[in-house]
């Protein structure tokens, strides 16, 4: 076959979204949705350089896309942001660290977190998320703090799944793609070649990130 260079178009849909922002928030509020943590970007404030990240919060079920930007003290040398109590970047880990490890809230005075650590972690490990908007302690402030009220990680989700071959073509259509397609090439049917395959899929923007995602986590149980 020539290659034309013609472009399969994506499947994600999330670019068809509404998209939303936090000072659109009142307290009391909650969003649900799939969690999201950008890199850190520098962003001028009236002549002022400021240390900015974003998060984003994927509601699927009510097409939203909501875009949370967070201002941080934040030292290159360490990696490191810094939150004091009251404050959204405080608010925001202290509630997220009780949400996923039970721990006390509103017990320190700070926080000092190593953001790509943070970044990260949440990103691969947290599967879907629920927020509260609640009132910032600056009177000033133009947008409500975000407070964790829960966090549901990929362990917690997967750990009580026990699945079997049969029942993953039936349920997941990815990996029933990947199945077929392992089939009609005549090769070994087996957890590493699936997620190969699945991996192929993902490339060619047969399936997206979410549900390659889903699809490899529930190999991994079989």
């Amino acid at each position: 076959m020539l290659d034309l260079g013609i472009q399969k178009r994506s499947k994600d849909k999330t670019g068809e979204y509404e998209t939303k922002f936090l000072n659109q928030l009142d307290p009391g509020e909650e969003i649900t949705g799939e969690i999201y943590i950008g890199e850190m970007k520098k962003r001028q404030i009236k002549k002022t350089e400021v240390d900015e990240f974003y998060i984003i919060i994927t509601d699927h079920k009510k097409k939203q896309k909501w875009i949370c930007g967070l201002i941080s003290s934040y030292y290159p040398e360490s990696g490191n942001i810094y939150g004091e109590k009251g404050g959204r970047v405080y608010s925001l880990i202290d509630s997220i660290n009780h949400a996923l490890n039970k721990t006390p809230v509103n017990v320190s005075e700070s926080y000092s977190v190593n953001f790509d650590t943070f970044r990260n972690n949440v990103n691969e490990n947290v599967e879907k998320i629920t927020v509260k908007a609640v009132q910032s302690w600056n009177p000033n402030a133009r947008a409500c703090n975000l407070e964790v009220i829960e966090a549901k990680n990929v362990e917690n989700i997967e750990k009580s799944v026990n699945y079997n071959l049969n029942d993953l073509i039936g349920d997941d259509p990815a990996i029933k793609i990947g199945y077929e397609n392992l089939q009609s090439k005549g090769k070994e049917i087996n957890k590493k070649n699936l997620a190969f395959e699945l991996k192929s899929l993902l490339d060619n923007e047969d399936i997206i990130k979410t549900e390659f995602k889903d699809a490899l986590r529930k190999i991994d149980k079989l």
